[in-house]
């Protein structure tokens, strides 16, 4: 089988040699005639994302909508400079992970420092929560793959909601420097995610930071639909999440990271169901999904609607926002599986439902917030950074009411959340 792979891989990067990719021009948009390959059903549109809501978003912005236009044109503004970031892969870090191959991913724990008591430092220490610098240097591949999703993220939705044709042509060169390119591309696994010398080379943890590669299937889903991504590339980007998502499913230290009872487990869930579900496997995503009902909401989420693994952590606002939204994303997701993770409740009382519940005072300012956070100007500036967007963000991917409207938890969405998470203030008006 692995040699089939390789074959159809080698197959298909010399189609993507010899094929012209994109021939756009500078401000060109998508016109009907241009739309080859197209598909025709809506719902097929999106893994992540609500299809109803950023096309009801795309015809206001047409109407030039005050509050969705100035989003808009602020996300042009991100895909302009995207336009300019220059690549940047695995292959250009001065590192050499412990296989001795460039192609493989490499980073640091981010919470672990050198033992100051030992000569050498090792092994590593944690400090929860202080990011050790070295973690995000340039001789690793933290900072460059972040830098990649985030430019493959502004180039896709700046394309979608614009249709100018340069965004999409720079985010598929993007990736196929990335994924596609023999000389370039980075290798289907995480073997040496997150390693902390003296323990491991690699951990479980490390699976959790390539949780927005979501960006790229996006970004993949966007440009079919819009009838500009070449089949070559396509077929080669399927391959390459045909041997990740057996890697996420079949490694050990990858199935840990499904076992870690907190966010890490969750976001593996992310992965493995938004792979699945690109890659045409609805039914193993949908077993995922409603396997969460109990793996992840009944084991994470307390009768009171607490999440004490999370809130026990030095960045407790941070933790319990992050954890929390990403069951909505997982919840987002079933529900285009017809499973519905928000109407589950176990025995005892556990919910999303309870959780929402719990966090609301604190969100709203009705209760003080107690737990640690030593980061982001402590727990008040904390919930307004996290904790108001994502029930904000949370009311729109659930088609539900979390806060009363005059608190206005949009006002600190960021702008491309805006358009893909449209306050229901603003949507519905």
């Amino acid at each position: 089988m692995k040699k089939d792979l390789d074959f159809l891989y080698v197959v298909s990067v010399c189609a993507l040699l010899i094929l012209t990719a994109c021939n756009t021009s500078k401000g060109e948009k998508v016109k009907a005639n241009d739309k080859y390959n197209r598909t025709t059903d809506s719902t097929k549109m999106f893994v992540y994302y609500n299809e109803g809501h950023v096309k009801m978003v795309k015809e206001r912005i047409e109407e030039k909508d005050p509050y969705f236009f100035k989003n808009y044109n602020e996300v042009l503004e991100e895909g302009n400079k995207a336009l300019e970031y220059e690549v940047d892969p695995v292959t250009n870090k001065t590192q050499i992970p412990p296989s001795n191959d460039l192609h493989d991913y490499l980073s640091y724990a981010p919470y672990r420092w050198p033992d100051p008591s030992k000569k050498d430092g090792l092994p590593w220490i944690a400090r929860d929560g202080i990011i050790n610098p070295v973690s995000r240097g340039d001789d690793t591949d933290f900072n460059r793959k972040n830098a990649f999703f985030d430019a493959i993220e502004k180039l896709a939705w700046a394309f979608y909601f614009s249709e100018e044709k340069k965004y999409a042509k720079k985010a598929i060169e993007l990736m196929k420097i990335w994924y596609l390119n023999p000389e370039t591309r980075v290798n289907p696994n995480i073997n040496f995610g997150q390693g902390v010398p003296g323990i491991a080379n690699g951990r479980k943890a490390g699976v959790h930071e390539w949780c927005d590669q979501s960006n790229v299937i996006t970004a993949l889903q966007i440009f079919e639909y819009q009838g500009v991504l070449p089949f070559e590339v396509k077929n080669g980007m399927v391959l390459w999440f045909e041997e990740y998502l057996d890697w996420l499913t079949t490694n050990p230290m990858a199935i840990e990271a499904g076992l870690t009872r907190q966010n890490h487990a969750n976001h593996y869930n992310y992965q493995v169901v938004g792979l699945m579900m690109y890659l045409g496997k609805k039914d193993k995503a949908k077993a995922v999904i409603e396997d969460a009902k109990e793996s992840r909401i009944k084991d994470q989420i307390m009768p009171d609607g607490s999440q004490p693994r999370e809130m026990g952590r030095t960045k407790s606002v941070h933790y319990a926002s992050l954890n929390l939204w990403s069951m909505v994303e997982l919840t987002l997701m079933g529900r285009k599986l017809g499973v519905d993770l928000w109407a589950y409740e176990s025995k005892d009382g556990r919910s999303l439902k309870k959780a929402f519940t719990f966090l609301k005072p604190f969100t709203i300012g009705a209760q003080k917030w107690s737990k640690k956070q030593i980061t982001d100007g402590g727990s008040e500036e904390a919930i307004r950074k996290y904790m108001l967007p994502m029930f904000s963000k949370a009311s729109t991917a659930l088609d539900t009411t979390l806060l009363e409207p005059d608190i206005k938890a949009y006002g600190n969405l960021k702008p491309l959340d805006a358009l893909r998470y449209p306050p229901v203030e603003k949507l519905f008006r």
